[in-house]
């Protein structure tokens, strides 16, 4: 039998030296994991005892708002966001769209001290790096505000509801939630119901049996280049190796400003992963990019990130079948499933203190429905404001598979908004290539070394 499997692994080096902080950050903020509700009704949360900003509608007149951003490919369409904000806005509040054209070379910038935007959407954790040379203004009195807040720009009930902001919070908070990147499984439904599979798998017993029948429809038929394919085709991405650790009951804590993560969810998925690597239930592919692999059936499944939705739409069109394909969550023991997710965030540059209410109203103006809709259509990611179907029914609608993963009962875990996140995301991938190369015996060696690594690259507060 033939298997596509490369050369196993090459181990990430991770000594990462990270410069002293140099400008305020926010203080790390872990958050909790959330089990959604299928599509809630709106609510609108109503904060207390919180004074009025004073608004100078005069001094807001013709104030410039300089707007960074990371896309490219859908820069045409921000800067129509833009020229509408400027034509619709009531203060006459102008703002000027400057796109990095990638999130790393937004990065970049930020680390150089070449970005003077007044307000910065991007990755959280590339905005908390401590490397950054911008201080952020904190949000808490302008979320909170009864006249011009935002709280009510979250929709209570949504699956995204406890990373939301909460009405008076003790802790600063420098940025907002805007949308969400996901760790799923990409599942092909039309190809399983022709397996005679009639049910997504969800837990993890349904979900390895499901892959062992499309190994071995491989091994079976009159492809030779297909023999140990069929199953579930391996990323090893930073996002996947979240998922697994998330599924199997991973939680993230600091102590002492060192992010901590849990033994036993580590140690099971190592073993459960391995286990399933070595029986072909899963896979490793020599093309960099699964969208081909999942057209011509060698994968039943593969793991993926929300992001790329788009990349396997140009692929295979859902709209072939009703039914052709989907995301999934990643399985669990308990059948529920999980998804990890990481966020996108907005902040607000305090150094130029004439324009930080100008630049509030555009980040409020920016968390309205409407806006979110056309934030859906230019990145694809899950709106934070709400259940991704109720704020974007038509994306979701002609999209099948988008929000297809959040089902009911699932469980969420948001990775740390935290200054050490950028490079701990890395050290949790690392330790998870290692698994598939190595014997169960030498995993908590794997584990030991996990959590030295992250003791080197604490958090850091300013």
């Amino acid at each position: 039998m033939k298997k596509f499997k490369p050369l196993l692994l090459l181990l990430l080096g991770m000594l990462v030296v990270i410069n002293a902080c140099q400008a305020t950050i926010p203080s790390p903020t872990v958050f909790p994991t959330r089990t959604p509700t299928p599509l809630p009704p709106e609510a609108t949360p109503v904060p207390t005892n919180v004074p009025t900003l004073v608004v100078d509608l005069q001094a807001l007149q013709g104030k410039e708002v300089r707007v960074a951003y990371p896309w490219i490919m859908d820069q045409n369409r921000f800067t129509q966001m833009i020229d509408d904000f400027n034509q619709t806005n009531a203060w006459g509040i102008q703002a000027v769209a400057e796109s990095f054209g990638s999130d790393d070379s937004m990065f970049e910038a930020l680390k150089q001290g070449g970005l003077d935007a007044d307000v910065l959407i991007g990755k959280t954790y590339d905005l908390l790096n401590p490397q950054n040379q911008i201080v952020f203004l904190d949000l808490n009195a302008y979320i909170n505000d009864p006249t011009w807040g935002a709280l009510n720009a979250y929709r209570q009930g949504s699956p995204f509801e406890a990373f939301a902001p909460k009405v008076n919070e003790s802790e600063p908070r420098y940025l907002l939630p805007l949308a969400y990147d996901a760790g799923l499984i990409y599942y092909r439904t039309e190809w399983a119901k022709e397996l005679g599979l009639e049910s997504v798998p969800l837990a993890w017993d349904d979900f390895v049996s499901q892959m062992q029948v499309g190994l071995r429809s491989n091994l079976t038929d009159n492809v030779y280049l297909n023999n140990g394919t069929g199953g579930l085709l391996l990323s090893k991405s930073v996002l996947s190796a979240q998922g697994w650790y998330a599924a199997f009951g991973g939680t993230y804590s600091l102590e002492n400003q060192v992010l901590n993560l849990d033994d036993t969810a580590l140690d099971a998925s190592f073993r459960t992963l391995k286990q399933a690597f070595g029986d072909d239930t899963s896979w490793v592919g020599l093309d960099p990019t699964p969208y081909q692999y999942f057209v011509d059936k060698y994968a039943l499944a593969y793991e993926g990130t929300l992001s790329e939705l788009n990349q396997q739409t140009y692929y295979l069109s859902e709209k072939k079948t009703a039914l052709n394909w989907e995301t999934i969550p990643y399985p669990t023991i308990d059948g529920k499933g999980s998804i990890a997710l990481e966020s996108i965030s907005v902040a607000i540059n305090a150094a130029d203190a004439e324009a930080v209410l100008a630049s509030w109203f555009f980040v409020r103006w920016l968390l309205q429905p409407t806006q979110q809709v056309r934030l859906v259509d230019l990145n694809g990611l899950w709106p934070a404001t709400g259940h991704p179907a109720l704020v974007a029914a038509d994306y979701a609608a002609f999209h099948p598979a988008w929000s297809s993963a959040l089902k009911e009962g699932v469980r969420l875990t948001l990775a740390p908004e935290s200054a050490s996140w950028g490079i701990n995301r890395y050290v949790l991938q690392d330790a998870y290539l290692r698994v598939y190369g190595l014997e169960p015996e030498y995993f908590s060696s794997i584990i030991d070394v996990l959590k030295k690594t992250l003791a080197d690259y604490p958090a850091r507060r300013p």
